[in-house]
């Protein structure tokens, strides 16, 4: 018969306890590393405030879609009064408010299969798959429409404001060639025109709508004084 040896290897147990907690720690720092990583992987494509996709993402959805033969229609957004939001009740209902936004823009644009992005600030942009002008100008409508339900922000304990927001919309139906910029350029120029009749309706590029000067939109109260119904400025100016 054979002999069997049996070998038992022991520890103290406060050398086992101490070998398990470094384990332990171990995979703490490993699970957070991979958290952080794919944290700073969302966020290289995400907007942080409202979890929107970025310009960065739009403009690898564009470049997707165009490879693939179907390069879609984009919309630029800008909200209307947003400023006095800022300047009337602070920074935290303005971050709020864009908040309620993007999540009504991603709602409506999944009923049309359109994506929403944000661009920064209060300008939004949204790519819609269809070449046909006349569906993106009736789906960017619908899109538009979507945000204008009532906004109830408690202020504090005794305070409220209600904010109903819109939106005015640059729309660029895009054209062989194109890139993401190209699109985007014409769809500024539309906004530019949306934003100086003050309609709120979305605006069509259309060969004819001239070039404005500055690149930066002029709002409806710096063009049209006379229709202001809130900005601090003017009435200061006006007390005067």
């Amino acid at each position: 018969m054979g002999c069997e040896l049996v070998v038992c290897l022991t520890a103290p147990p406060a050398a086992v306890s101490g070998f398990l907690a470094g384990l332990a720690a171990m995979r703490r720092r490993v699970l957070r590393a991979t958290g952080e990583a794919a944290h700073a992987r969302w966020l290289a494509d995400h907007d942080a405030l409202t979890g929107l996709p970025n310009r960065t993402a739009a403009r690898q959805h564009y470049l997707h879609a165009a490879r693939a033969g179907r390069p879609p229609a984009a919309a630029l957004l800008d909200l209307d009064d947003f400023k006095t939001v800022n300047d009337t009740w602070g920074h935290q209902v303005g971050d709020t408010h864009l908040v309620t936004v993007g999540e009504r823009l991603a709602a409506a644009c999944r009923d049309v299969g359109a994506r929403a992005f944000r661009l920064g600030g209060d300008e939004f942009v949204l790519l819609l798959p269809s070449p046909d002008p006349r569906a993106v100008l009736r789906d960017v409508t619908a899109i538009v429409g979507a945000l204008g339900a009532p906004q109830y922000l408690k202020l504090d304990e005794i305070r409220s404001v209600t904010l109903v927001p819109s939106a005015s919309a640059g729309i660029a139906v895009s054209e062989p060639g194109d890139t993401f910029s190209d699109v985007l350029r014409r769809a500024d120029i539309a906004l530019y025109h949306a934003k100086r009749y003050g309609c709120s309706v979305p605006r069509l590029y259309t060969p004819d709508l001239r070039q404005p000067w500055s690149h930066r939109h002029k709002t409806v109260e710096e063009m049209h004084p006379d229709r202001v119904r809130v900005s601090g400025l003017i009435a200061e100016q006006a007390t005067r």
